[in-house]
């Protein structure tokens, strides 16, 4: 099957290994629609290729992702007449996204060499294992835009952390350092930067002296017997943030944010 044609991601193969890469630094690798469209691209292309047995998600650029593309949020919210229908129609996609990423057969590993937010997180939170650079943060700060957090991802975030941990990173929207990130268990390794891709590399050193069918399959069997990771919160989640974020005061938050983040805001 031929490698997709993608613009958010850069697709690396390297024997069995596949590396795609979170390429616009520019805009600090922002989770835009476009970029969970191509998520659900590479993921339906993964299962075509029983070659590959492990994928990275990589980063151009200081940060792994800085959240939402909240330019395009904006957009979405300036749409009065289809807000909500949009919102929807987001929230579905995501799902879909971040659903497929986590099944997929091969084995996938975040590599964090930079800090993560918000969708940025989820995303990282859909790999079976994240490395994490010593001096990165992860962030999850939708309480403060008057959001809450969605795209499916606080099943795997309470599964991963315990429930009293995940409300703690969720609703306190702090910056949690990598000792903090590893202690809670949001990540499974903490090395230097310049060490986040030697360490992966590593552990997939190490996986390629099992055999293959017992790895995968081992991953199918504890993906199933793992608290419901996309339950019913997610069939419910696109009608909370058509209502919840459609009618409260998200768009003047978001607005704000967008204004500071502008020269001589």
């Amino acid at each position: 099957m031929d490698t997709p044609c993608l613009h958010t991601l850069r697709l690396d193969i390297d024997g069995d290994a596949v590396t795609a890469t979170l390429c616009h630094p520019e805009r600090l690798n922002a989770v835009s629609g476009q970029l969970l469209q191509e998520l659900v691209t590479l993921a339906d292309w993964l299962r075509q290729r029983d070659d590959l047995h492990y994928l990275v998600l990589d980063h151009d650029g200081p940060v792994f992702s800085a959240g939402a593309h909240l330019e395009e949020a904006g957009a979405i919210f300036a749409d009065t007449e289809r807000v909500r229908a949009r919102l929807r129609a987001n929230q579905r996609l995501a799902q879909e996204a971040l659903a497929k990423l986590a099944a997929v057969e091969q084995i996938s590993f975040a590599a964090l060499r930079g800090s993560a937010y918000g969708a940025g997180v989820a995303i990282a939170m859909a790999c079976d294992f994240r490395v994490m650079a010593e001096d990165a943060v992860l962030n999850l700060p939708e309480t403060r835009l008057g959001m809450f957090l969605s795209f499916g991802a606080t099943p795997p975030l309470v599964a991963a952390l315990g429930l009293a941990r995940a409300k703690e990173m969720i609703l306190f929207a702090e910056d949690w350092d990598a000792p903090r990130c590893l202690a809670a268990g949001a990540v499974q390794q903490v090395v230097p930067r310049d060490q986040v891709r030697a360490r992966i590399d590593a552990m997939i050193a190490t996986l390629r002296q099992r055999s293959w069918p017992a790895v995968r399959l081992g991953k199918q069997v504890a993906n199933a017997a793992a608290p419901a990771r996309w339950g019913e919160v997610t069939v419910a989640e696109p009608e909370l943030a058509a209502e919840a974020l459609a009618g409260g005061d998200v768009a003047t938050r978001v607005a704000q944010f967008l204004r500071r983040r502008q020269p001589g805001g």
